[in-house]
């Protein structure tokens, strides 16, 4: 259905974001209207948990399973889940969770133990492909589960199960009973409970993941279509009841969760958008109840509304996230330091944003971000400066930017980014006289470029997955499921090995310290351009959201108050 609306298309004009002869689409509810209508921006590219590696997915995952643990937005740190509590020995190597009895599966079947041995087990294993398996690396015999998976397509069926369950038995993961599962881990790991409230520790039921079929030894043993709808079994508030690719997904209250009287909200819709832009103009229509991605300009406009006591709708909060750079250290010349480090040093960060963040958020010298870890404080790291960005470019064999070839700068569909990627490009040719090509496309796709290393430089984000400075830093060990950037650096990956080593936090905040300035002051695989800030739009009939720095979103504890509007 096609619509205009003066209203809301007035509102856009004002801030320069839509032309005045738009032609606005409405979102079509059909007869069944969620209670609450939420879009986050592109479409989600998998709701398998141990495959998932984006903000928005993990947001989804959350609603759709329940951890032993979960992430608390009030208190800003793990609370107990599936796990009712949890014991953890003197000497801090084993964990015992004892699960609620009344855990069940959305299919009514009992929630158990083993279950998370499975699926941790799944995590780790080769053939599943998970980015994030090394946040499994603490409990014992983990990466030699991942090492043992690794290369069982040269193996009998018969052969690939005897290695893998004997790697299984050195696994420090045991199903103790029905409700206790035991973990040991290799050394003491200050953030555990922090990792297993996280999407990668999510439980998955082994009988709907995978297929009834004999699968050859090497294969990965997924149906992918169990995220199906009406396939999928999950354990959290909410099952999928719909899912229609990029248009609508729907969830609906679990009725076998077991805090299910707690979940007040029936349905949510999540709607999938490329455009910021086209997310804020359906929310300014009435047509979404909540958005977690503000277009920057609108964003800075209602900044200065909500000061002067209008607009309380609108949430913006630090966000402890880094907007930055990926180089692709596998390709010339982004395979030289010096190269990297120009780049960097040419960047104009306040300019960007001043012209494209709009939100004064914070410019970045460091890649964790300053000050939202209050017990962490990094290195110096780099200020601007051209003259020895100069210098280094033609140290590197390319003065003026003679001979230096066209590089494909790769981002996503948003203008924000788009805005980005043309403010660099200028100032690299402006400072370095070097040319860029831009690439603009969409968020699934460009996750697999980025992931398979097909691009040059590509824009990119690190939000948090837990208050640590490992949940930054540990990406970028050799190998590493979130590297994407083919750096490898023996010296660093001895210190974040000895960090992980490190319970004491000030001996662990020096080690972190002279890991990130071989990062972001040494070799640069990564350009740090700006600290996050979170721009969201909730409804005031919509009660029970609270902004956390995480930006992660608690439906369960979502309500609808009938008085401002709800039904």
């Amino acid at each position: 259905m096609w619509k205009s609306s003066w209203r809301g298309a007035a509102a856009l004009l004002i801030l320069g974001l839509i032309p005045a002869s738009l032609v606005v689409v409405t979102l079509d509810f059909g007869h069944r209207k969620a209670a609450l209508r939420f879009s986050q921006g592109p479409e989600v590219p998998t709701l398998d948990p141990q495959k998932m590696q984006d903000v928005s997915g993990g947001r989804i995952a959350g609603a759709l399973f329940e951890g032993l643990a979960v992430f608390d937005p009030v208190a800003a740190s793990p609370k107990p889940g599936v796990a009712h509590r949890w014991d953890i020995s003197d000497d801090g190597l084993v964990y015992t969770f004892h699960l609620r009895d009344d855990a069940r599966w959305s299919d009514g079947s009992q929630l158990t133990a083993e279950d998370f041995r499975y699926s941790w087990r799944r995590a780790l294993d080769a053939r599943t492909g998970s980015p994030y398996n090394y946040l499994l690396f603490a409990i014992k015999g983990s990466r030699e589960y991942v090492e043992a998976t690794t290369g069982l397509a040269e193996m009998s069926p018969e052969q690939a199960d005897a290695v893998v369950e004997a790697a299984a038995a050195r696994l420090g993961i045991e199903a103790v009973s029905p409700t206790v599962l035991r973990v040991t881990l290799e050394r003491p790991t200050r953030a555990f409970i922090d990792l297993v409230a996280f999407h990668t520790l999510l439980p998955v039921k082994r009988s709907s993941v995978e297929t009834s079929r004999r699968v050859r030894a090497g294969d990965d043993p997924t149906d992918p279509a169990w995220t199906h709808p009406g396939r999928i079994v999950s354990n959290g508030p909410y099952v999928l009841d719909e899912w229609k690719l990029k248009y609508r997904m729907r969830l609906v209250r679990n009725e076998h969760y077991w805090n299910r009287k707690h979940v007040r909200v029936p349905t949510i819709d999540v709607y999938p958008a490329e455009s910021p832009e086209t997310v804020y103009l359906q929310y300014e229509l009435g047509q979404l109840d909540l958005i977690t991605d503000v277009p920057n300009l609108a964003a800075e406009q209602l900044l200065k509304e909500r000061r002067a006591g209008r607009r309380l709708d609108f949430h913006g909060f630090p966000y402890c996230g880094t907007y930055f750079l990926r180089f692709n250290c596998t390709k010339p010349p982004l395979d030289d330091r010096r190269v990297r480090l120009a780049l960097s040093l040419a960047l104009d960060k306040q300019e960007i944003v001043d012209r494209a963040g709009r939100l004064g958020q914070p410019v970045a010298r460091t890649f964790v971000p300053e000050g939202q870890i209050p017990w962490y404080k990094g290195p110096e790291g780099h200020g601007r400066d051209v003259e020895r960005a100069r210098r280094l470019l033609a140290e590197a064999g390319y003065p003026g930017g003679k001979g230096f070839p066209t590089l494909r700068y790769l981002y996503n569909t948003s203008e924000a980014h788009k805005r980005i990627a043309e403010l660099v490009a200028e100032q690299w040719r402006r400072e370095l006289g070097i040319v860029l090509t831009l690439q603009n496309i969409e968020w699934k796709v460009f996750l697999e470029k980025v992931g398979t290393l097909d691009y040059d430089i590509a824009r990119a984000a690190w939000i948090a997955d837990y208050l640590d400075p490992m949940t930054f830093l540990d990406m970028f060990v050799t190998g590493g499921g979130n590297n994407d950037t083919g750096w490898s650096n023996p010296e660093y990956d001895r210190l974040i090995g000895e960090a992980g080593d490190t319970v004491d936090m000030e001996r662990q905040a020096d080690i972190f310290r002279r890991a990130e300035a071989i990062l972001i002051e040494e070799e640069m695989p990564v350009a740090p351009v700006y600290y996050y800030v979170s721009a969201s739009l909730v409804r005031d009939r919509v009660k029970g959201y609270v902004p956390n720095p995480l930006n992660r979103i608690a439906f369960e504890d979502l309500w609808i108050d009938a008085a401002e509007g709800g039904p």
